[in-house]
Order: C-alpha cells, then sequence, then structure tokens
C-alpha cells in the first residue's frame, strides 16, 4: 500500500521541537493536568493501576463527550487515539475501495492521503475564497451527480479558521440526502470560537451524519491524544471492529483526564480560557495586517490559526524553509494545504510568543525586501 508524504504533519514532526518560535500549532496553549484536576485528584493518579481500562472509552467520557450534542448518548460514541483515528477507523468501516468521496478543500490533508492509499476515489470540492470560504452550490451539485458515497468537510475551518453559513450547510445537508451519501464532519475545532457564539454541530441535522474530534485543540489537550467518533450506533460498532484491529484503545490515564475535561461544568471553563487568549492574539495578528500593505487575511471565527495571504513572488514553502532556517521561527506553507501566496500562523500560543514570532517575520521580510 502506497502513501503519499503528509506534507503538514511530517514537517511539523521533523521541525517543529527545535525551533524557538513554533507558531504552526493551530490549537491553544496546552492545559497542565493541574488546570484540569484539582491537586487530590491529580495526586490519587499516581496509585493507580495501569492497565487496560475501558477499550471503547470510560462511561463517563462518553457520556460527558455526548453530552456536548444535541439528541446524543453515550452508545454513540467511540472514544479513540486522536481524531485521526477517529476519521481512519471512520473511513474503513464506512467506504470500500472504487468508493467516490467528495472532499471539500481547503480542509486537513487526512482523507485525500489516506483514502487514496485505501484505494478510495477522492475528488476535491474548492470552497469559495472570495465568499469567506464557503460552499458554491452549484458546484456541489454538480460534483455529487452520479452519486457519491461519502462528503467530508471541516468546520470550523482549517486552515482557515471560517465557519460555515447556513446556506452552506443546508447544500451539504441536501446533497447528501439526495444522494444518500455519508456525512463526515471533522467539528475539531468546534468550541475555539473568537467573536461568535459557538458552532452548531452537524450531528443531529442528518441520520447519517458522522462527527469527529478530539480534544487537541480547543480543549488545549493534544498531549493526551483523545478523540471520539459520534455517530450512529451501527457506525460506531463497525468503528470499534476497526479499532480492535489498529490501537485497541486509548490509554487509561488520557481517558481519566478527558472524562474531567469533558464534565459540563469544566468543559466551559478550559474553553472560555481559550477563547479569552484567542481573542487576544487575534487582535494582534489583525493590527499587524492593517500595517503591512503586502498582507492580507480573513479573520478566523473560530480555532487557533490565522491563513495569511501576501502578494509577492516567493513560494510559500520556500517562506516557511527560509524563515525556520533564518529566524528560528516555523509557520505552515499554505501549499501544504494545496493553496500557494498563503501562510497559516497559530493565535493559540502564548501571546509574548505570537509577538516575537510576528517580529521575526517582520525582520525576515525586510532582509528579503519584501516588506
Amino acid at each position: 500500500m502506497q502513501f503519499d508524504t503528509f506534507l503538514m504533519e511530517r514537517n511539523q514532526t521533523l521541525f517543529e521541537n527545535g525551533v524557538e518560535i513554533n507558531l504552526t500549532e493551530s490549537g491553544v496553549h496546552p492545559c497542565s493536568i493541574e488546570d484540569i484536576l484539582p491537586a487530590e485528584e491529580a495526586q490519587a493518579l499516581l496509585n493507580l493501576p495501569l492497565g487496560y481500562g475501558w477499550t471503547d472509552g470510560r462511561p463517563d467520557l462518553r457520556a460527558g463527550i455526548a453530552s456536548w450534542y444535541r439528541d446524543a448518548a453515550p452508545e454513540n460514541v467511540l472514544v479513540t487515539n486522536g481524531s485521526s483515528e477517529a476519521t481512519m477507523i471512520t473511513l474503513m468501516a464506512l467506504v470500500d475501495p472504487g468508493d467516490r468521496v467528495l472532499f471539500v478543500v481547503p480542509n486537513f490533508m487526512q482523507v485525500d492521503g489516506l483514502g487514496r492509499a485505501l484505494g478510495i476515489n477522492v475528488e476535491r470540492l474548492p470552497l469559495l475564497a472570495d465568499q469567506g470560504w464557503q460552499v458554491d452550490p452549484e458546484a456541489l451539485e454538480k460534483a455529487v451527480a452520479g452519486g457519491v458515497k461519502m462528503i467530508a468537510v471541516t468546520n470550523p475551518g482549517n486552515p482557515t479558521g471560517a465557519v460555515l453559513s447556513p446556506r452552506s450547510r443546508e447544500a451539504l445537508i441536501a446533497a447528501a440526502e439526495k444522494t444518500g451519501a455519508w456525512l463526515l464532519v471533522d467539528e475539531i475545532y468546534r468550541g475555539g470560537e473568537i467573536d461568535g457564539e459557538e458552532t452548531e454541530s452537524f450531528y443531529g441535522s442528518y441520520p447519517r451524519t458522522i462527527v469527529t474530534s478530539s480534544l487537541s485543540k480547543s480543549f488545549a489537550c493534544p498531549g493526551l491524544r483523545l478523540g471520539w467518533v459520534l455517530g450512529p450506533e451501527e457506525v460506531v460498532a463497525e468503528a470499534a471492529k476497526r479499532q480492535d484491529y489498529t490501537t485497541i484503545g486509548s490509554g487509561i490515564l488520557s481517558q481519566i483526564l478527558a472524562a474531567a475535561v469533558m464534565d459540563p461544568e469544566n468543559r466551559e471553563r478550559i474553553l472560555a480560557r481559550g477563547r479569552m487568549l484567542l481573542r487576544e492574539n487575534a487582535d494582534i495578528v489583525g493590527r499587524w495586517v492593517e500595517k503591512r500593505n503586502r498582507w492580507s487575511w480573513e479573520r478566523p471565527a473560530a480555532g487557533g490559526m490565522a491563513f495569511l495571504r501576501y502578494d509577492f513572488d516567493m513560494l510559500s514553502e520556500a517562506l516557511s524553509e527560509k524563515l525556520r532556517e533564518e529566524e528560528s521561527t516555523f509557520v505552515v506553507a499554505g501549499s501544504w494545504f494545496g493553496i500557494e501566496n498563503h501562510i497559516r500562523i497559530g493565535i493559540g500560543v502564548k501571546t509574548e510568543h505570537l509577538v516575537e514570532g510576528l517580529a521575526r517575520l517582520d525582520r525576515f521580510l525586510a532582509r528579503h525586501g519584501l516588506a
């Protein structure tokens, strides 16, 4: 089985830990265990037997996850090792080699690369950049003509931070209903809204909807590697069959901490912490862009990232590489999402790191005559 290189993930793996300023992350600056658990409960973890625990997810964790979605029950939840495993086993459960999957881009490129490796016919549907990264209903209708097994989308979006409008949501649901397709929605940035209300989940809007998510982004706990599949019970059961052959289940420590995070009262406190940081840092980036004629952006609605467009002649991968080598500052190349003349920078980092990173970017641009 042949896999294309997952450009963003491979580059992050190689370089993110070796730079002074890492602006490639799209989540909120991580929580500590003390941010999640009272001291006595954290201390009690030292006496925990490190057994397997509940391989499909602790009952209190599954209940906590389900409580974040309208009309969901614990039976609709399968706990996974991050959202990447959630997406992988969902694809394996629902799509066969040769089936068509419509992949809405720009997007986290896992479905694209993994799907093709599994023999799936993945076709891309571009969002409309000049309309705030929204769906083109006419293009969508043409794309699903002849049938499609699944439509895959991220909301809020990656790398744009855009939230789909009611019109875009309605178009996607109508297309799925018309063809009987599964609607796979990555909602990993839900809860990290910067200016508006919490993004409405797609779950419950159409019977053949599957949502994947994790604690890595808005919940600021990437080190737990804790995600989930949310969908009809039969889909959860089929995904669990695949998990039995892959990771078997997630770690007991991660599940205990995740259950505490997803307790409704704790959950809202942790999300509020992140939103405050994202709002402050988005304002900083906004002021930076306003003062620079060669840069523009669409202010993100959610998520720990800003997708910045520039108008000079340097490939985004070259910009990322040179900035990393010359200023020890790492940003994501837009080409890793298939979009040139853009970079993605993390706005969920500590504010002082963001400010320093932008200063280093300014220094780099001045040195190359691009300011």
